[in-house]
């Protein structure tokens, strides 16, 4: 039995949010979810729980590790808490709207993880995003990067870095390299970490072309402004189209973002694998000074509903909402509250009744109650003179 003064505990990474913040995370999540609808992206909302195969109907390992489990008490069956938004979205799109057309879907919901996503991550998330089904071309991630970028701005997070890279580079290397299932598993893990040692050694388990070895043992390093692309396309000149054409969408994606946003800081990164392991082209993070974590993150999923019978192109982003609000250097406003005395007054009631039909909150006394209004938290009240009831500072 836990004792009483340890039940007030909260498990590790779970947090509670209090006033004022809690208002304001809801006004942040309200506006972004506003600015999503005036782009076209129409809200939905996603079960909590789900049977565990249509949750993991993503072939990832990480958001796999990621969730809760549980048994359904009716069928008996294993269901899942959901860990991300993504597996769900692609249901929806597939399995019941089923739409011809690009089809835009937003959503605002928490979800609960086994684990932090980083030392700095929390177990409940409240995920924000938005995804972009059905094209197939980089205009659909220049919207959705553009839409994650105006997000950040709203949240008042000005001058974030965007990170961009392209999973099929390092996917392609590896396809050529031929090597087994684990050896291929441990390399692609080595230059997710940037882990030099590991991926020397690696590389000299293996009988691989001179050229490609080079590329691999170069990738990681691979990172920083626009010249990399000039680097990487030297360098990769025998790696199959494949590779050059990413590359390509890398150089068009960057030009287009600095022509939309003037003076935004782009940081090229041609081994970022960050973020669950199901992307397939341009993938993207927004980071701020200070928080060694990203913000956001999207990218690139095409055929993520093949698992429900329908596979189409797909990108997207997501970002919590409580990093945001943490990270805000926006000044959110407190609405007024107004007190109001204790009394068997219809024109008290009625000018109550009228103030909260307009949007004000009205904190009325109980009989006998002594506190005054500044305790409360009141800013105005309610005060009586010759003319009726009127609201006046306290």
């Amino acid at each position: 039995m836990t004792p009483k003064a340890n039940r007030w505990q909260l498990p590790d990474g779970v947090d509670e949010v209090l006033p004022p913040r809690a208002l304001q995370l809801e006004i942040l999540g309200r506006e972004i979810l506003d600015l999503f609808g005036t782009w076209g992206y129409d809200l939905i909302k996603t079960p909590l729980i789900e049977f565990l195969e249509s949750l993991h109907i993503v072939p990832s390992a990480e958001l796999q590790l990621s969730t809760f489990t549980l048994v359904d008490q009716l069928s008996g069956r294993t269901m899942g808490v959901r860990s991300d938004i993504t597996s769900q979205v692609a249901r929806i799109d597939a399995h019941v709207l089923q739409n011809t057309h690009p089809t835009r879907l937003c959503y605002a919901d928490t979800v609960l993880r086994t684990r932090p996503k980083g030392q700095l991550g929390s177990r409940c998330p409240r995920l924000a995003g938005a995804e972009l089904y059905g094209y197939p071309d980089i205009e659909g991630d220049l919207e959705i990067i553009s839409l994650m970028l105006h997000s950040l701005r709203l949240a008042g997070i000005e001058q974030p870095l965007l990170a961009l890279g392209h999973s099929s580079i390092c996917r392609e290397l590896l396809l050529a390299a031929q090597l087994p299932p684990n050896d291929a598993a441990e390399l692609f893990e080595a230059l997710q970490n940037k882990a030099t040692t590991d991926i020397d050694r690696l590389l000299r388990q293996h009988s691989l072309p001179a050229s490609l070895s080079e590329c691999l043992r170069r990738l990681p390093t691979l990172h920083g402004d626009a010249s990399v692309l000039t680097i990487a396309r030297s360098l990769f000149k025998q790696s199959g189209g494949g590779v050059q054409a990413a590359i390509d969408q890398l150089e068009n994606l960057a030009a287009s973002i600095r022509l939309r946003f003037p003076g935004q800081q782009i940081f090229l990164d041609l081994c970022e694998l960050r973020g669950y392991d199901y992307h397939t082209g341009v993938i993207f993070s927004a980071y701020v000074e200070g928080h060694g974590e990203a913000i956001a993150n999207g990218g690139r999923y095409d055929g993520i509903g093949a698992g429900f019978g329908r596979a189409r192109p797909a990108t997207g982003f997501d970002t919590d909402l409580l990093t945001l609000l943490s990270l805000s250097k926006r000044e959110f406003h407190a609405p007024d509250l107004i007190y109001a005395p204790s009394a068997e007054d219809a024109a008290l009631s009625r000018k109550i009744a009228e103030l909260r039909h307009t949007g004000y909150r009205i904190v009325q006394a109980f009989p006998g109650q002594q506190d005054q209004p500044a305790a409360l938290g009141c800013n105005k009240q309610l005060v009586q003179d010759g003319s009726g009831w009127k609201v006046t500072a306290v």
